[in-house]
């Protein structure tokens, strides 16, 4: 059916924007492990795992992974050194955990290296095995190295591996990203069980890693920021023209955008169009935290400075402007990606705002997200063709998010643990099918 395009919770996946200097290690021993095990995968899986699985992530993981995005930025744009611990570092795998399905990961500081062990899940034609791997990574000043790499039970020359893993994300990824990575710090030193990187970067993503994760992702190059820059130019201009409000329903800014993005392509052009239209109402009445989460993927050096007079602040979704916040921000994230990182960013943001002062966990919050995924879903896999009726069925806010009747809001994280538990509890799950259940039964899903 065409509602039934599900973002199921248990789909983990991928990176998370301005975390990639983290997961370079893992990402260089995954790349490195798999293609060997290809031809001769018998020699390197296994069928035990070498970690035990982690514990779902907490808010205090979000917290520290929070301060290591910002702190990341940060050093990237002053040039000082980025500071981190084996604490810190944790988090954000346990994080990350939620974007591969399976994913293990762990990194220890010792003296003068850091090693990093991984453990992925893969289908073997004999049933399922282990990719196991680990390595060290001593300090360094220049270029990145490997001292010691192991897959399975076998060490492997560190020097091939890396070079491997280089060639394969150039080629996998393109525009030369497993160059990029690779040089994006150009120093590690340790002491005691503080590591610091020196950065080779001016901002994240404006030297195309983020653009090439999240072409990646979503199988096809992003917009340029120029594109999304004319529909958030668009966008604002109608704004100040009056053509769209500044108070009331948020559901003209939608049927403004999709309209723009279909008169403006054809069935080739469509999915880029929607993505550069969602991108830039995003940039106009998104989340706060989206230009932290896309970098320069939305916003283009080029953009000439307007004097906007007129803005969307006070518009809401079911009544409500943080709910038109999740609602497109999800949308342009999925747009971009893929389930599993749209939907998982808005589960940290509503783990972090358990400890943050912010209210606490909030799945009517969750219910926007998935509601907005779910419109980015059933969107890009129409043909051009079908929009006109599918728009012709976007008359209310109830074709396209589902009222949250019944469905549980703010809860500090003592009564979230009491009640939930954790993102991967059977009450959680069940929540969120019952969310995704009323979805599926919204106008924009049902023809006839």
């Amino acid at each position: 059916m065409a509602g039934k395009g599900r973002s199921p919770m248990t789909a983990k996946r991928q990176l998370r924007p301005g975390r990639w200097l983290l997961k370079t290690f893992f990402m260089l021993l995954l790349v490195a492990g798999v293609a060997l095990a290809v031809g001769i995968g018998p020699l390197f899986l296994q069928d035990e795992p070498i970690l035990e699985a982690a514990a779902p992530p907490s808010p205090e993981d979000v917290l520290a992974t929070r301060q290591l995005v910002r702190d990341i930025r940060g050093s990237a744009a002053s040039g000082a050194l980025l500071q981190s611990d084996a604490v810190q570092l944790n988090s954000a795998i346990r994080l990350g955990s939620r974007f591969i399905d399976g994913f293990r990961g762990d990194v220890e500081v010792q003296p003068s290296q850091l090693l990093g062990r991984v453990s992925v899940p893969v289908q073997w034609w004999t049933g399922p095995k282990w990719l196991n791997m680990s390595g060290h990574v001593p300090e360094f000043e220049g270029t990145v190295s490997l001292s010691q790499l192991t897959i399975g039970s076998t060490d492997v020359s560190p020097g091939f591996a890396l070079g491997l893993a280089r060639l394969a994300a150039n080629l996998g990824v393109g525009n030369q990203f497993g160059d990029k990575v690779l040089s994006a710090a150009s120093a590690m030193t340790i002491s005691k069980d503080k590591v610091a990187f020196k950065l080779q970067i001016d901002d994240v993503g404006k030297n195309g890693v983020m653009r090439g994760v999240f072409g990646s992702l979503r199988g096809q190059d992003m917009p340029q920021p120029d594109e999304i820059e004319t529909y958030n130019t668009l966008i604002r201009t109608a704004i100040d023209d009056g053509h769209l409000p500044e108070q009331g329903s948020f559901l003209p800014y939608i049927q403004f955008a999709l309209n723009a993005a279909w008169e403006r392509s054809d069935a080739e052009t469509l999915p880029n169009a929607y993505t550069a239209a969602i991108f830039g109402l995003a940039k106009a009445c998104g989340a706060r935290d989206f230009a932290m989460i896309v970098g320069r993927l939305a916003f283009a050096d080029t953009a000439p400075a307007k004097n906007w007079q007129r803005d969307c602040r006070e518009v809401t979704l079911n009544g409500r402007i943080d709910s038109r916040r999740h609602f497109i921000t999800s949308s342009a994230l999925q747009a971009a990606s893929n389930t599993g990182f749209a939907v998982s960013v808005g589960e940290f943001k509503e783990l972090y705002d358990t400890i943050s002062g912010a209210g606490g966990f909030d799945f009517t919050d969750m219910a926007a997200n998935l509601s907005g995924v779910r419109m980015s879903n059933y969107l890009m896999a129409q043909p051009h063709d079908t929009w006109p009726n599918a728009l012709n069925r976007l008359n209310a806010e109830k074709d396209v998010i589902i009222g949250y009747e019944g469905i549980p809001q703010l809860m500090p994280e003592a009564q979230f643990e009491a009640e939930y538990g954790d993102v991967e509890s059977a009450p959680y799950k069940q929540m969120i099918d019952k969310i995704e259940g009323r979805i599926d039964q919204l106008g924009l899903y049902t023809p006839g």
